[in-house]
């Protein structure tokens, strides 16, 4: 087995620039000032998988020992797999709202995000879903060895 140390290292070295993108996304959507309701909902997922990031960065490295290497890599692929998403998203919104101004969305920005990019805004909510299950069920297990019943 892996040095515990290196394992949380490891974790914390993806958790970082997750929790990273994942606030730029959010401060780009705060941004906008009349967002449809589907980027409502992806803003609650970014903030649902922000308070699991930075959960998962409190699992301290003898938790991380009894979890063992494959839960630590499933965590890291995990979070990898969040970033790449936000990093995707934000560029793609950045593209799909090029035509708006100052936290608006022009009426073609509007119907781009709201209604044509609908599929791709619900599934980058799944995605960021998936990741949030997957760290509250490590965060979950993790307590559980800290505090048995």
């Amino acid at each position: 087995m892996a040095d515990p140390l290196s394992v949380a290292a490891s974790i914390v070295g993806v958790t970082v620039p997750a929790l990273h993108g994942t606030r730029l996304l959010l401060d780009d959507l705060q941004g906008i000032a009349d967002a449809p309701k589907v980027v409502e909902s992806l803003k609650e997922d970014l903030l649902s998988v922000d308070m699991a990031l930075k959960s998962l960065q409190a699992v301290k490295d003898p938790e991380w020992k009894s979890l063992g290497e494959t839960v630590a890599h499933e965590s890291k692929v995990a979070i990898s797999n969040c970033k790449r998403a936000c990093d995707m998203f934000r560029t793609d919104l950045q593209r799909w709202t090029r035509h708006s101004e100052g936290g608006k969305l022009s009426w073609q920005d509007r119907a781009n995000v709201g209604f044509f990019k609908q599929r791709r805004v619900k599934s980058t909510s799944e995605q960021l879903q998936t990741c949030k299950l997957t760290l509250n069920s490590v965060i979950g297990i993790a307590t559980l060895y800290v505090h048995p019943a």
